[in-house]
Order: C-alpha cells, then sequence, then structure tokens
C-alpha cells in the first residue's frame, strides 16, 4: 500500500492519467527518481512541482490536496520544508557523514572536486558557480553554529595539495568558535547511515532533521529525533576529541 496521501493520490491519477512514471517526469520536467521517490513516500515535492503533477494529470487540485494532507503529518509548517529557510532559522546544526566533507564545509579545490565526480559535463563557469554557493553558504548564515563529525580519512585520504587546502579551511573555520570539528580517527569505521544527516535546532527551539540523497534532500518526519539522536552519539563516540582532530587537521597543513 502507497504510505501516505499523497503518495497514494500521486499514483492513482498518473495511472488514470495514463502515464508511465517516466512519462509523467517528462511531461512535469522531473525526473523520474523523484516521481519514483514520491510515489513510494521516500520523499515529499516541493509546491511548485506539486502543482505541475497536478496540472499533468488533470487532478483538479486533488493532489495539492493531498501533498497539503501529507504535509500536516509531517510536523512541520510549509515554509520549513526548504533547506535555505530551514538554515536561516536554524542557530544551530551537527552534520554527520560516513565518507566525505560536509558541503557546508568544503574548502573550494575539495568541492570543485566534488561537482566535477558529480557533474562531468558541467562547464568550468557552471562549475565555478555551484563551488561559490557552497563555499559562501557558512558565510551567509552567521548566526549559525556547527558541529561536523566525519571520517579524518575524508580529508587524510586526499591529494597533499587538496590535505592542506581542506584541513586549513576546517582549521580557520574552527578558530571563528563557530565551528566545532570532530573526526572519526583512521582506522575506525563509522557505523552511521551513507547518506549525510542535518539536525538543525532553530532559534523556536524546534528541531527540522534533513538528510542528503542523489535525488535531494529528504527532511524527515518529526518522529525521528529520537532514532537520528542515537546516530548522533553513535558518530561523536566514535569521533575524537575535538583537541586531537585539530592537531590531526594543523598535520596535514
Amino acid at each position: 500500500m502507497p504510505p501516505n496521501p499523497f503518495a497514494e493520490a500521486l499514483t492513482q491519477y498518473r495511472e488514470l492519467a495514463g502515464f508511465t512514471q517516466t512519462q509523467l517526469a517528462n511531461r512535469a520536467r522531473v525526473s523520474t527518481s523523484s516521481v519514483n521517490r514520491w510515489e513510494k513516500g521516500l520523499s515529499i515535492p516541493k509546491r511548485d512541482n506539486v502543482e505541475k503533477l497536478d496540472r499533468e494529470c488533470e487532478a483538479s487540485g486533488r493532489l495539492l490536496a493531498a501533498w497539503r494532507a501529507q504535509n500536516s503529518r509531517t510536523g512541520w509548517p510549509e515554509w520549513a520544508r526548504d533547506l535555505a529557510s530551514i538554515e536561516t532559522a536554524a542557530r544551530h546544526v551537527t552534520l554527520v557523514t560516513s565518507a566525505g566533507v560536509p558541503g557546508m564545509l568544503q574548502a573550494p579545490e575539495y568541492a570543485t572536486e566534488v561537482f566535477r565526480a558529480g557533474s562531468p559535463m558541467a562547464s568550468a563557469e557552471d562549475l565555478a558557480s555551484l563551488v561559490t554557493l557552497r563555499c559562501e553558504r557558512l558565510s551567509a548564515l552567521p548566526e549559525l553554529r556547527v558541529t561536523a563529525v566525519f571520517p579524518a580519512t575524508a580529508v587524510g585520504g586526499l591529494s597533499p595539495s587538496l590535505q592542506s587546502a581542506q584541513a586549513k579551511h576546517l582549521l580557520a573555520w574552527a578558530e571563528t568558535g563557530r565551528v566545532t570539528v570532530c573526526l572519526a580517527p583512521l582506522g575506525t569505521s563509522m557505523i552511521v547511515p551513507v547518506a549525510p544527516l542535518m539536525n538543525y535546532r532553530l532559534r523556536s527551539g524546534e528541531r527540522i532533521i534533513a538528510s542528503d540523497h542523489a535525488d535531494g534532500t529528504v527532511l524527515l518526519t518529526a518522529d525521528a529525533t529520537e532514532r537520528v539522536d542515537a546516530v548522533v552519539t553513535a558518530a561523536l563516540t566514535t569521533a575524537l576529541p575535538v583537541a586531537s582532530s585539530l592537531e590531526y587537521l594543523e598535520s596535514l597543513t
């Protein structure tokens, strides 16, 4: 059975319209994988995409109504389903990754390699734009404090030039007092989900938890807090103390 009202409605009206997932995706100008995830209830689209899906399926607003019903179940207000809005409203975020450096803390050199690998056909201009957006994000959020937990190999496993650039970048942020870096030591494994976790604490006291996937950012439902707390605790237990983490980064510069 489809896991939520929107997933059920999308599947129903797509089939009534006679479209495959790929056909609907093409008409609505979204990816087939997105339609697949939405129908499985693994993520929820933004309103503009829902309006396009509703229009293409000739659902007369019923898809939009189902989307509103599902959104009310998540516990998050509508504005809080946009990551940029969440970041602006947040005062602290805990970032947990099992492999690379969290995007918000990537040095330009590191981010360039990440985007080049993920978008091999992108032009140099497009790459530069993506890198600028990623690397300037934390500077644009002066009230946000960050705790980042990730493996030491995310930096130590890079080429010498990238090692040095990324280590210096992290140390510079640590010196501001806004960023706390906790590295899982070499030779250990972080038993956490592969997809990065982002645990935001808003100035209102609310918490919003998100996770990065290849198809975009997914917001977890309000009842995920306890599970995510366990993941964060496990990651921090694995990591080195802050002072040792910074000492390791200094050795790479």
